[in-house]
C-alpha cells in the first residue's frame, strides 16, 4: 500500500475520504508506521505486536505518542487495554488541535478546513440530524429564582455534580485567532475532564475556579453550550461568534447546529431606557430600539436565551423567562 493511500484510508474510517485536507492532517500527526498501527486499531499492544512483527515495548511508546497527539484513544477492559482510532470528524478535530506540542501549521491547516470545507459538511449534518448536538446554557444568575429551573440547564450544577474538572484551550479559537477573547476557558467535565487531564491538553481545577471562569467568560460575552441532553454531561464550551466552528454557522447560513436554551428575553418598556447596552452584546440580531416606544424590543425567534443581554442591562428591564417546554431537551 502506499503512503498516501494510507491516509486516505485514515481520512474514510472518520467518514472524511472526500476531503483534501483530513489525509494531510493524519500526515502531519502520523510517520507512514504510525499510519499502519493506526489502520490496524482497535486492538490491544499483544494483537498489535502481532499484526505488526514487533515488540510490545515498540508499540506500546506508539500508541502513547498518538494518544498524547490526540489520533488514539483508549479504554480498560478485562482483557487488557483497548486502542482505537478518533470515531469521527468531531473527535478528531477537538483532541488533534489540543495536541501541546501543535506546530502553527498544523493548526493553520485545521483553519483551512473549516474555511473551504466545513460549511459545506455543516449543511449535510443540518439535514441527517433530528436535533443539534448542542444547545446553549443560559447565564443563571439572569434567571429569576422563581421559575422552575431544570438542574441540567444551570452551569452551576453541572459543576457541582462534577466529579473531575479540567480546563483546555477553546479549539476555535486556537485556530482561528479571530477575537482577543480568552482562550483558556473549555471546561471538561467527569470522563472528558480525567482524559485531558491524563493526556496533558487539560489543568486540573477545582469547582471554585470552574466558576470564576465561567463568570470570566459571561463578561468578555461568551455563550455557555453544552450537550443537548438532560444526562450526563461532558464539557461546558465558551463560545464567540467570530471564531466558534457552530455560530457562524447558525447565524450566517440559518443551519440548526445549536439548540437555544430554554428561555427567551424578555424587555419591561416601562423601565428600559433604550441605551442600547444589550443590542451590543447579541449575537443572534435578536434584539432592536423601537424609536416610537423609545425601548429595546426582542424578537424572540431570533432569541436563543443566552442571557448576556441581561446581564448589561442597567436598569433591570431584561429578564429571561421560559417559553420552551421541559421536554424540549432530549434526555439522551
Amino acid at each position: 500500500m502506499g503512503t498516501g493511500d494510507m491516509y486516505q484510508q485514515l481520512a474514510q474510517r472518520i467518514f472524511m475520504g472526500d476531503s483534501p485536507v483530513i489525509p494531510r492532517l493524519f500526515e502531519m500527526l502520523a510517520d507512514p508506521d504510525e499510519a499502519e498501527l493506526l489502520l490496524s486499531l482497535p486492538a490491544t499492544v499483544p494483537e498489535l505486536a502481532g499484526k505488526m512483527d514487533a515488540g510490545e515495548g515498540e508499540m506500546t511508546e506508539m500508541l502513547a505518542t498518538l494518544y498524547y497527539k490526540g489520533v488514539v484513544f483508549k479504554k480498560e477492559k478485562p482483557g487488557g487495554t483497548l486502542y482505537r482510532l478518533c470515531r469521527d470528524l468531531m473527535q478528531f478535530h477537538d483532541a488533534s488541535i489540543l495536541w501541546p506540542d501543535a506546530p502553527r501549521e498544523f493548526l493553520d491547516l485545521w483553519q483551512r478546513f473549516m474555511e473551504e470545507e466545513w460549511p459545506a459538511f455543516s449543511e449535510s449534518v443540518d439535514k441527517m440530524l433530528p436535533k443539534p448536538v448542542t444547545r446553549i446554557v443560559p447565564v443563571m444568575e439572569s434567571l429569576d429564582a422563581r421559575q422552575q429551573i431544570l438542574a441540567f440547564e444551570d452551569v452551576r450544577w453541572i459543576i457541582e455534580d462534577s466529579d473531575v474538572i479540567a480546563v483546555t484551550n477553546c479549539t476555535c479559537r486556537l485556530t482561528a485567532r479571530k477575537c482577543d477573547r480568552p482562550v483558556e476557558v473549555c471546561l471538561q467535565v467527569g470522563k472528558a475532564g480525567s482524559y485531558a487531564i491524563d493526556r496533558g491538553t487539560g489543568r486540573d481545577i477545582d469547582k471554585d475556579e470552574a466558576l470564576r471562569i465561567l463568570r470570566l467568560s459571561e463578561e468578555a460575552g461568551l455563550i455557555h453550550t453544552t450537550m443537548n441532553r438532560s444526562s450526563e454531561m461532558h464539557f461546558i464550551c465558551n463560545c464567540c461568534d467570530d471564531c466558534c466552528m457552530v455560530f457562524p454557522m447558525l447565524i450566517d447560513r440559518k443551519l440548526n447546529m445549536c439548540d437555544p436554551s430554554r428561555f427567551c428575553a424578555r424587555i419591561d418598556g416601562e423601565t428600559c431606557t433604550a441605551c442600547g447596552d444589550c443590542l451590543e452584546r447579541c449575537y443572534f440580531g435578536a434584539l432592536s430600539v423601537d424609536d416610537e416606544l423609545d425601548a429595546a424590543v426582542v424578537d424572540p425567534e431570533a432569541c436563543m436565551g443566552c442571557g448576556l443581554c441581561e446581564i448589561v442591562c442597567p436598569t433591570g428591564a431584561l429578564t429571561l423567562e421560559v417559553v420552551r417546554e421541559k421536554d424540549f431537551i432530549p434526555t439522551s
